[in-house]
């Protein structure tokens, strides 16, 4: 499930502002995913937003409000998400939590999983299977190791649900 919701925010090309905290203390930055905290880092609190653009102006606007605010409060974290959603809301700039994110992506797995099982009871998955059938045989004419048709298809929802997502972004 993870995977797929992983799909379904890089569908969507979703930025997230988020409150970070390490060793050099609490920021505001913005995020196109996990892998870019550094070690010792985590967040605190991440919002996500539907232009990068849009993610960077609240993150320099919300930046500049907690590096002024720090000085005259002793929670930092706290201080730096009430200026993430001051500045969103300032900016007119719709945020959304990860739960947010994650109701709309089980949202449109489900329908997607009922799809396929509707297609599967009516038969129509033979383009699927077909599909399925000639990965099997060219990679394992090319000598690699061959996905189980489980794993393949895994994979497979995960990139239909990434393309349900970003023809979401285009409506």
């Amino acid at each position: 499930m993870d995977a797929l919701i992983a799909a379904y925010r890089e569908g969507l090309a979703l930025a997230a502002v988020a409150v970070i905290a390490g060793p050099d203390g609490t920021r505001i930055v913005t995020l196109a995913n996990d892998s870019e905290l550094g070690p010792g880092v985590f967040i605190v609190a991440r919002w996500w937003c539907r232009r990068a653009a849009e993610a960077e102006y609240v993150a320099d606007s919300a930046a500049r409000s907690l590096c002024r605010l720090r000085d005259k409060a002793a929670d930092a974290s706290r201080i730096a998400c009430e200026s993430v959603a001051r500045a969103a809301h300032r900016l007119g700039v719709a945020l959304q939590t990860d739960a947010d994110i994650i109701v709309e992506a089980k949202r449109a797995i489900a329908r997607l999983d009922a799809e396929i099982v509707r297609q599967k009871q009516a038969g129509s998955l033979k383009s699927v299977n077909q599909s399925y059938r000639q990965y099997r045989l060219e990679a394992s004419g090319r000598g690699e190791r061959v996905l189980p048709y489980a794993k393949w298809m895994d994979r497979y929802k995960e990139k239909l649900i990434r393309e349900i997502a970003a023809n979401m972004r285009r409506l």
